[in-house]
């Protein structure tokens, strides 16, 4: 199967009203600025997404939501995991009859399965859906680490499985690579590691930030994969004191209230996530005094 997984994606993030309730309306808003930056592809609904914030329904209304207004000028990863498994297949059927081009396929959170529940888990998701999967693994959001082993007898048995998106121990991507050979893409998830991750034989990212540098990243990680790395590196560095300081105030909630501020209806964060401090605003506003073209 040909995996339409490329090399630079963005997470988008899910916009939720002032009363923490899921704002459809403010989804032309963001595909219009994601697809003025040239943004080629988008995960809907991941850790980014807030996710686990949302109840099944909520999350098949994003779905075919952003398919609406996106149409066929992005590609759609849709985010699937869940708790119990009958509702991680549920979404999987729901992001396929949306029109998603793809899944990304991350594990329950919590529940610390074994490996065979892992491969459970993931063989009923694959016998739901025809589309191409990117398996996920993060163990520090889920408390569950998948093995290689694991990870390469899945990909092997179902042909769907194109892709892995690895967000522990990133020393297990030469032997994937290894193993499933170069067809078969490993992403990451963290910016700040782009060069350290290239060099490891990650193949892109699903970037985080790259909402708010939806341009430069993309250029970066073009340079490196051109093998101008020293144009990437200059790239890096014009904007790494700006993608620290939206990490160290929590990533996702400056990033909300930077687009905002530039009238893209991003929303705000469900609870128990809060929004900025008036003094976390005053740091924000002083550390992105131009931002957004």
């Amino acid at each position: 199967m040909k995996t339409p997984f490329v090399p630079y994606s963005v997470a988008m993030i899910t916009p939720f009203s002032e009363k923490g309730e899921l704002y459809l309306e403010g989804i032309p808003s963001l595909i219009h600025y994601y697809k003025k930056h040239d943004v080629p592809a988008l995960l809907i609904s991941g850790s980014t997404g807030e996710q686990h914030s949302m109840t099944i329904e909520e999350r098949s209304s994003f779905f075919h939501a952003v398919k609406k207004e996106a149409g066929n000028d992005l590609l759609l990863y849709g985010g699937v995991a869940a708790v119990q498994t009958k509702d991680a297949m549920a979404l999987a059927i729901s992001a396929e009859e949306a029109g998603m081009d793809a899944i990304m396929l991350g594990f329950p959170p919590y529940l610390r399965i074994n490996q065979q529940e892992a491969f459970s888990y993931v063989e009923k998701v694959c016998s739901v859906t025809t589309l191409p999967i990117m398996i996920y693994n993060n163990p520090l959001r889920t408390g569950f680490n998948l093995q290689v082993e694991t990870l390469i007898t899945l990909a092997k048995k179902f042909p769907q499985i194109v892709a892995f998106k690895e967000a522990g121990d990133s020393s297990s991507v030469p032997i994937v690579k290894k193993q499933l050979g170069s067809a078969f893409t490993v992403l990451s998830g963290f910016d700040l590691n782009i060069f350290e991750d290239a060099k490891l034989g990650f193949d892109g990212i699903t970037s985080i930030l790259g909402n708010i540098f939806p341009g430069e990243i993309q250029t970066i990680i073009k340079a490196i994969q051109t093998g101008k790395e020293e144009e990437a590196k200059k790239q890096f560095n014009e904007i790494q004191p700006f993608m620290e300081s939206i990490i160290e105030l929590g990533t996702l909630r400056p990033i909300k209230y930077l687009l905002e501020k530039h009238n893209i209806q991003a929303g705000i964060c469900r609870e128990p996530l809060s929004t900025l401090s008036v003094e976390e605003k005053k740091i924000i506003e002083k550390v992105f005094s131009v931002i957004l073209k």
